[in-house]
């Protein structure tokens, strides 16, 4: 695999990973208490990664990956919107 495309793949985890973060944002307490602790951790561990990527993204002045953060977010806000609709 190429250097270029070894670079796209890591910026579209990452990008994927503040969307599981986004996803987690909005799930959080509806859980109940056993699934919540397990969730919770995964919550933590997800916030404290975007953390790392935000602060990365700061001090090397690139958002690449926010601009495919938020494109991801748009698609997966799309396609709840379908599956809105279909309910």
């Amino acid at each position: 695999m190429s250097s270029v495309k070894k670079e796209i793949e890591i910026v579209m985890l990452l990008a994927m990973v503040k969307c599981v973060s986004e996803q987690c944002d909005i799930l959080r307490e509806q859980h109940k208490h056993q699934a919540k602790q397990k969730f919770n951790r995964m919550f933590n561990c997800v916030k404290n990664y975007e953390h790392e990527i935000n602060k990365a993204m700061f001090v090397s002045n690139d958002y690449t990956i926010d601009i495919v953060f938020d494109t991801l977010m748009d698609a997966i806000g799309d396609s709840k919107d379908v599956l809105y609709k279909q309910k």
